[in-house]
């Protein structure tokens, strides 16, 4: 199976970062490698969408990246067509150590339906809310959100509802 990165990349961004989990006595290589896999599929199904441009090795290519038409929005130039950038190598490695502690965990299953709003105890009173009221009942909306990935990828990404993004660095 295919995946973003490998097992010497994963260990050394995890050391830097104090990552104690990725190299865990008790983990091995097989269950390691596991977890880049599933996260390089939750990446592609997650974000696959707003990255720009389209697979350079076409349908039969097993991962989103490389791309043809890629561009880079921090540094304002092209991605070439033989790059997986290491933005999104190191998203991977965010999303295995999340996959690692808890496999299943970028894409969890999940029922869409209303959700409690307001829950009271004695009484029994519950108040759900739902699409009429605003909120999104796509099953998009119920994945969970690791910061660390929405940081890594912002540079790689089209913003969500098409057009160009200003970028501001303080």
């Amino acid at each position: 199976m295919a995946h973003y990165g490998d097992l010497l990349g994963a260990l050394a961004y995890h050391e830097a970062r104090g990552n104690a989990a990725w190299s865990a006595s008790g983990v091995n290589d097989p269950q390691r490698t596991a977890a880049l896999v599933r996260a390089s599929a939750a990446l592609d199904g997650i974000y696959g969408g707003r990255f720009a441009g389209h697979k350079a090795g076409g349908r039969s290519q097993a991962l989103a990246w490389p791309r043809s038409g890629a561009f880079d929005h921090c540094a304002g130039e092209d991605i070439s067509n033989d790059e997986i950038p290491q933005e999104v190598i190191n998203a991977a490695y965010e999303l295995a150590l999340a996959e690692l502690q808890r496999p299943g965990s970028s894409s969890p299953t999940v029922t869409p339906g209303r959700l409690v709003k307001r829950q009271k105890v004695e009484g029994i009173e519950r108040e759900f809310f739902g699409p009429g009221d605003g909120v999104s009942g796509s099953s998009d909306g119920m994945r969970p959100v690791l910061m660390a990935v929405e940081d890594a990828l912002r540079c790689v990404l089209e913003p969500a509802g098409g057009g160009s993004v200003d970028l501001l660095r303080v």
